[in-house]
């Protein structure tokens, strides 16, 4: 398995008015569609997903191959997909999807030493809304920084 070395941002497209905890629904629409399991027993394309609630489900090992953007080679292990529940071309992400991110990202950072400019939405290698117009990539970037008292 490769180190990873980007994080790529995604929402799941469908809304929290729909399903507010998509996870298992998510993992069984990714095994009828990939039909590939990661080592964890899970289907689903991402590496995290995150509930609205807050709750982070990991899916797929670090450096495990994801199903979540082909483009550039992005689902050989090398980039970390994180997928928010909720579709935010309509709606915003939650306050606790957005604290959750912002703990898993400063994780990752310190882990695998990424760099800001090495943190992408789906948008930017496919033609794609995803993460949706609500979700603004220089405010999830600051998520990493961390401020000294």
């Amino acid at each position: 398995m490769q180190k990873p070395i980007s994080v790529m941002i995604h929402h799941t497209g469908v809304s929290h008015k729909l399903n507010s905890d998509q996870f298992m629904a998510n993992n069984s629409y990714h095994e009828k569609k990939w039909h590939f399991k990661s080592s964890l027993g899970f289907y689903l394309g991402y590496t995290y997903e995150i509930s609205r609630r807050g709750y982070v489900r990991q899916a797929r090992a670090h450096g495990e191959r994801t199903a979540a953007c082909y483009q550039k080679d992005l689902n050989s292990g090398q980039c970390v997909h994180i997928a928010l529940d909720g579709n935010f071309e309509i709606e915003n992400p939650a306050p606790n999807e957005i604290y959750a991110l912002r703990d898993l990202l400063r994780l990752l950072v310190a882990c695998f030493n990424i760099k800001k400019p090495a943190i992408f939405f789906h948008r930017q290698f496919s033609n794609t809304k995803c993460p949706g117009k609500n979700m603004d990539l220089r405010f999830i970037r600051s998520l990493i920084d961390i401020k000294k008292a």
